[in-house]
């Protein structure tokens, strides 16, 4: 398993999106992405996942994202994108399934998926409700199982999973029991990427954390060597107080007040 980045720059418009972002993963991590906005976090995770086009400056497992076909990037990555407009009134259950359009499990195999990523999600209990009638925090677990059974059903053996603000509609108990599943599956051989605003969430969970502003990578490392009084005021213009979690010595934020 393995993703390199090299001097990878995106520009629209005549404005720099990206520029000349450096970085490379080698074992299954829960990787975070933290930055104010507009720093560049979705259009990097575009690019991360072959939505943008990288021109053979990201390499995913030893070989370059643009040679990968539609169908083999689909065995290989999962992506959950930060809105997932839907007009129809599937039940949630058949929005999940929607993730096992390319696979060649048997019927009772799919149910069987499904109902397992339904459950690791918590959505088991509202699994036949119409979709348009759930609530923003019930619609993003079920996209979420949707990406899940996509790559629980591939035979890739390094798989990849992005993910676009995937907590930013849940209440306390799913952002913590979601991100408590994330670092599981990097067990399982299984590299997470995670767009995400909470910076104690991503300093709890993630392995290590991307720190983006104005396109540009300001840090990559550990949590403990990101989430730093001095580095987090300066890049997000804002004065913060660092202190440390009682149970994990994490470095927790809050913001200063006066």
């Amino acid at each position: 398993m393995s993703i390199e980045v090299k001097n990878l720059s995106v520009v629209k418009s005549g404005k720099s999106l990206l520029s000349d972002i450096n970085f490379e993963i080698n074992s299954p991590q829960l990787i975070g992405i933290i930055g104010e906005n507009g720093a560049g976090k979705s259009t990097l995770m575009h690019c991360l996942s072959g939505l943008e086009t990288s021109e053979q400056q990201i390499r995913l497992n030893r070989q370059w994202l643009e040679s990968y076909s539609n169908r083999e990037l689909a065995q290989l990555r999962a992506v959950l994108p930060q809105s997932n407009d839907l007009i129809f009134p599937f039940q949630a259950r058949e929005v999940v399934r929607l993730g096992l359009s390319l696979s060649s499990l048997s019927i009772e195999q799919q149910d069987e998926l499904v109902n397992h990523c339904l459950q690791e999600v918590d959505a088991y209990g509202f699994a036949q409700k119409n979709y348009l009638y759930l609530s923003g925090g019930e619609k993003q677990r079920i996209q979420l199982a949707r990406v899940l059974v996509q790559l629980y059903s591939s035979d890739a053996k390094s798989r990849y999973l992005l993910l676009d603000e995937p907590t930013s509609a849940l209440d306390l108990k799913h952002q913590v029991s979601v991100l408590r599943l994330l670092k599981q599956l990097t067990k399982r051989n299984i590299g997470v990427f995670i767009i995400i605003h909470d910076l104690n969430l991503a300093s709890l969970f993630c392995d290590r954390i991307l720190l983006l502003k104005h396109g540009e990578l300001v840090k990559f490392d550990k949590p403990e060597n990101i989430i730093d009084q001095p580095l987090i005021s300066q890049t997000f213009e804002t004065d913060v107080l660092i202190m440390q979690h009682p149970q994990t010595q994490s470095p927790l934020m809050v913001n200063e007040i006066t």
